[in-house]
């Protein structure tokens, strides 16, 4: 296992004042995840140049060789630079090799899809949980280089989201077999002294938070049809979304 894992988070000036939480000293204490805050063009945060960086198209491209230090990247969406992100990741996406991960603040899946299309590996909600940040980054460096942002494409498995969102036919039988083995293992890493019943607690939590997202992004936001697919009553479902606090607008 790594010692830490690297991760450049790209400072989009619109979307500093929900970023900056996730950077205070004490989002991630003691743990192997290093966060560096970065400008659009790939410098450290705050700087004169990345202020000045604009919203250029062109700018992921040209901040390509400066992410190669990194191990993954965190990207911030949100509606309002949506177009920006698409333009920025078709220009990168033939030199950018470095795994591109959103942050995604009230998008819907038909924009997430499109994000996902052009090579972002994955994507977060915010608010952040901080623990399933730290799983799902660990999982995408353990999974090695993908080569340049168009060369993964949709059809590995590159993340929780990619394998839902990139695939029109996908069935509720991989998502109870491949898809729910694939879940289980990434959280099957307990931390150094963590007692068994913190543990199963845990990962109960995570399976249950990113099962519930997987059917609701499946199922474009329908309550009763991905309640049918987990095989619960829409009621069950409907308390295990209020439990995980999860809204089914983003998903439709």
């Amino acid at each position: 296992m790594r010692a830490s894992i690297d991760c450049a988070v790209l400072m989009v000036p619109a979307h500093k004042h929900w970023v900056d939480p996730l950077l205070a000293p004490d989002a991630l204490p003691n743990g192997r995840l290093k966060l560096h805050p970065l400008g659009l063009d790939g410098t450290a945060w705050p700087s004169g140049r990345a202020r000045d960086a604009g919203w250029s198209a062109d700018v992921l491209r040209k901040a390509a060789l400066q992410l190669k230090r990194y191990d993954v990247c965190l990207l911030p969406i949100a509606l309002d630079t949506l177009a920006w992100t698409r333009l920025a990741l078709a220009n990168a996406r033939e030199v950018i090799d470095t795994p591109l991960i959103g942050i995604s603040r009230d998008l819907k899946a038909a924009g997430l899809q499109d994000l996902l299309a052009l090579g972002m590996v994955d994507f977060l909600r915010h608010p952040v949980c901080t623990e399933e940040l730290k799983i799902r980054l660990a999982q995408r460096v353990a999974q090695g280089p993908s080569g340049p942002l168009g060369a993964s494409g949709a059809s590995g498995l590159l993340g929780p989201a990619v394998s839902v969102l990139n695939d029109s036919a996908y069935d509720r039988a991989r998502l109870s077999a491949d898809r729910i083995d694939q879940m289980v293992q990434t959280l099957l890493s307990p931390a150094a002294g963590e007692p068994f019943r913190a543990a199963k607690a845990r990962i109960v939590t995570e399976f249950e938070r990113q099962y519930i997202n997987e059917l609701l992004l499946l199922h474009q936001g329908n309550i009763s049809q991905a309640a049918k697919a987990a095989n619960k009553n829409r009621r069950a479902f409907w308390e295990l979304m209020r439990k995980h606090e999860i809204g089914a607008d983003l998903f439709r």
